[in-house]
């Protein structure tokens, strides 16, 4: 009981970003690749010994606001098969175009490399399972998070929409059918910023649905499905490093694609890796690569209706976990997708970072709001800052 109030009471400080007031020192930069030079999304940005951390975006920049009492306190970057690095909030502090570069660790090779032997799999993959409610909120909560949408035509300039959405799940993570998890988990938008005026009903859809489903610990038809476990075919590609754990690697393929095994119903080829911290049995990192025939704008989960065939559709969806106390949360999504209409080259990228959890005075939100109409509040926007937050 005295473990349950600890983590009671260190979730209850945990604030969405928001717009700052008192004195903030801040730490900006890009996080990349030391040996290939690229960006690198979802790095785990965080101040030791306290709630206080942000998320590096798809394009490796991060940019965190503390209180200056802070300032001596540790910087950590952490990201899953890459060496953690540490620095001083202060040596960072007020610089512009600062660059940490992350060393990658090498996959280590023990034992049977090829998983051959379908019960080993499913062995794992069970205990993921089971452990998903002492891992994971198995009960109801908030997420509060930073959504960010944009679609680019032939390398052309990125239409872009950015929202603040409220999410509630009124069970909490378990492995429920779909229409149950459909109906328990919904969602709506405070905040809303547009690169373009709003100017027809179009502009007001927010496609947020595919990064619900993208949280393959709390949604089905994924690898974690087991009783579709004979549908996919396993290589143990080794393990690497996490903060000091060890984490198993597991890339998958799925030859024979459906609805079941996938979450699309047009999909023609389905494969990812899925990235198991052996301490606790959690998923820290998911990644899933899916090739389909149609799109629909509504969402990559749901049929498409009187829409035209484009030439394949690729879609790559990297979904990340983090840990606060002793339970993991969704840190976030990033979702890319490319397909040809006609002559047109269309690319779209959704990502998403939680910047808030709550268990407590939780606010219910009533069904999935696909389509908003709010009036830009410039101020909130001039001062938010993606983070997460400790109350004052």
């Amino acid at each position: 009981m005295r473990f349950l109030l600890c983590f009671l009471l260190l979730v209850g400080i945990v604030l969405p970003g928001r717009a700052q007031e008192g004195e903030k020192i801040r730490a900006k930069g890009r996080v990349l690749d030391e040996q290939t030079g690229e960006p690198m999304a979802f790095v785990n940005i965080g101040l030791i010994g306290t709630t206080l951390g942000v998320a590096s975006n798809m394009d490796g920049h991060f940019e965190l606001a503390v209180p200056a009492r802070y300032v001596d306190h540790v910087m950590r970057f952490s990201a899953v098969g890459y060496a953690s690095r540490e620095v001083k909030f202060r040596e960072l502090q007020g610089e512009e175009g600062i660059v940490i570069r992350l060393k990658p660790v090498a996959y280590t090779l023990a034992g049977v490399q090829v998983i051959g032997s379908v019960d080993v799999t499913r062995k794992l993959l069970e205990q993921v399972v089971q452990h998903i409610p002492q891992n994971y909120i198995a009960r109801p909560y908030n997420y509060e998070g930073y959504f960010e949408q944009g679609v680019s035509i032939n390398d052309g300039a990125k239409e872009k929409k950015e929202a603040i959405v409220l999410l509630y799940d009124k069970r909490g993570y378990e492995r429920s059918d779909v229409q149950q998890a459909f109906t328990d988990l919904n969602y709506t938008f405070t905040q809303v910023r547009r690169s373009k005026p709003f100017s027809s009903a179009a502009d007001g859809m927010i496609y947020f649905d595919d990064i619900v489903t993208a949280d393959v610990v709390r949604h089905t038809r994924n690898v974690l499905d087991t009783r579709n476990y004979r549908d996919y075919r396993f290589r143990d590609k080794g393990k690497t490093l996490y903060e000091g754990d060890t984490v198993q690697v597991l890339a998958y393929e799925c030859p024979r694609p459906s609805l079941s095994t996938t979450g699309d119903p047009g999909a023609l080829s389905y494969g990812g890796e899925i990235y198991i911290k052996l301490k606790d049995f959690a998923v820290i990192k998911h990644v899933a690569v899916i090739t389909s025939n149609h799109v629909n704008v509504m969402g990559r989960n749901l049929l498409p209706v009187n829409e035209p065939r484009h030439s394949r559709c690729t879609t790559t969806i990297v979904t990340n976990y983090k840990r606060i106390a002793s339970y993991y949360f969704l840190g976030g999504v990033s979702l890319v997708y490319s397909y040809e209409t006609g002559s047109d080259r269309v690319k779209g990228e959704l990502q998403y970072h939680t910047t808030g959890i709550r268990i407590e005075e939780l606010q219910p939100v009533d069904g999935r709001h696909y389509y908003e109409q709010l009036d830009i509040d410039y101020r909130f926007w001039d001062h938010y800052t993606l983070s997460l937050e400790e109350e004052e």
